[in-house]
């Protein structure tokens, strides 16, 4: 019965059979397999060969443990001659050529790295951490052109910081269509979403639709250089930052222009105020309505940011920025200068801002997958080389 469970787990083909079952001096299970046919499979070109050159001494592989007990499997190797290749050992089915882990031990070793760290999978497995580092690198290598071939139409941009430092950013870059990572580079700059152009080629950048960002006036540079005909729709939820930045500027002013009273009904208001009404819990309700009662400048912006949300129901950019002009014009005498400085930032980037009334894109995304990027990173304690990190966040965002 083990001797069938092990040929069903070791996927041993027609031409092998486990001869036996044995353990060694430390205690570990050794399964025996054994050619059954004259004929060899070259591990170059993966043809039938006949032509045996010699036998090679017996080989070990890691398997998956059985009962809890460390479990190898054992074999002689054969040497064949092919035309094409030379003399090449022989490839058999549980393992890749030049590899000391079975198929199934490989997939457990890539199974434990994506919930875990590598540190942890090294303890927990007795492996070093270059080979699971290296598992990790083959696998990515493996499966980087199938995920990057795929046709992309509708891409986020954003960066991310994996650690302490002014340089130490990733910039990510999102399939909309399909919820994943496209590409990794080290940076924030043009030059770094340059490289990803220069891998994507002429021709698949100019069937990009729309690329959502924030505004970052690099990114903004190299999509329109690469992609002049991308809608560039900058992310709706940047924007909304930026307002409830100008609001809270104004309500700084407003806790030290005025003293006494005024001060202490304005003190500790600060995410009553950022907070949408719909979203204000009833109870406070009565206390957002004293606090505008008696700041005239309060209720003003408090009023203006409501009113702004109404942007978003727009379905054409054409009534998006007749908005925004309205909006506009609700700023004048107002002397909000947070509120008018905001919106001077959104008419230099008008276009971006009404594309997304056609587009309805965000990156929202790409912002939750950047969580899990930084918790990759913090269960791993920080990686000293960000190219390791790029490939451990690869393997955790394919599959």
């Amino acid at each position: 019965m083990l001797v069938g469970i092990l040929a069903i787990q070791l996927r041993v083909a027609k031409g092998w059979q486990v001869a036996a079952t044995t353990r060694d001096d430390r205690q570990r299970i050794v399964v025996d397999v054994e050619p059954t046919r004259a004929t060899a499979v070259c591990s170059g070109c993966g043809e039938t060969k006949s032509r045996i050159h010699d036998v090679k001494p017996a080989r070990q592989w890691r398997h998956l443990d059985g009962w809890n007990v460390p479990t190898m499997v054992r074999s002689t190797l054969r040497r064949v001659h092919c035309r094409n290749c030379g003399v090449r050992v022989e490839q058999v089915p549980w393992a890749r050529t030049r590899s000391r882990f079975t198929h199934e031990f490989e997939a457990e070793v890539l199974r434990r790295a994506r919930d875990t760290s590598i540190l942890r999978v090294c303890r927990q497995l007795g492996l070093h951490w270059t080979s699971v580092m290296r598992l990790i690198e083959r696998w990515v290598e493996e499966s980087a052109e199938r995920h990057f071939r795929a046709p992309l139409k509708h891409i986020g941009v954003d960066e991310i910081s994996y650690g302490r430092g002014q340089h130490k950013y990733l910039t990510v870059v999102w399939d909309h269509d399909r919820s994943r990572i496209v590409w990794l580079g080290r940076g924030k700059e043009r030059d770094t979403l340059d490289g990803f152009f220069t891998k994507l080629g002429t021709r698949r950048a100019h069937r990009l639709v729309a690329v959502t960002m924030d505004m970052a006036q690099g990114y903004i540079s190299s999509v329109g250089t690469h992609a002049p005909q991308a809608a560039i729709v900058f992310d709706r939820f940047h924007i909304e930052r930026y307002l409830t930045w100008a609001v809270d500027e104004v309500r700084k002013h407003e806790f030290w222009r005025r003293g006494g009273a005024y001060r202490k009904a304005v003190h500790g208001k600060r995410f009553l105020l950022l907070r949408k009404y719909r979203r204000v819990h009833w109870r406070r309700r009565g206390e957002l309505a004293q606090l505008l009662m008696m700041n005239k400048r309060l209720f003003r912006t408090y009023v203006l940011k409501e009113q702004f949300e109404h942007a978003w129901t727009y379905t054409t950019a054409r009534g998006m920025r007749e908005f925004l002009v309205r909006w506009r014009r609700l700023l004048n005498w107002s002397r909000l200068q947070p509120l008018i400085r905001f919106w001077e930032m959104l008419w230099r980037h008008v276009d971006g801002v009404t594309a997304w009334a056609e587009h309805r894109l965000t990156n929202a995304a790409v912002e939750g997958h950047n969580s899990i990027i930084r918790g990759i990173s913090q269960r791993g304690r920080g990686y000293r080389n960000p190219n390791n990190l790029m490939q451990v966040l690869y393997h955790a965002s394919w599959r």
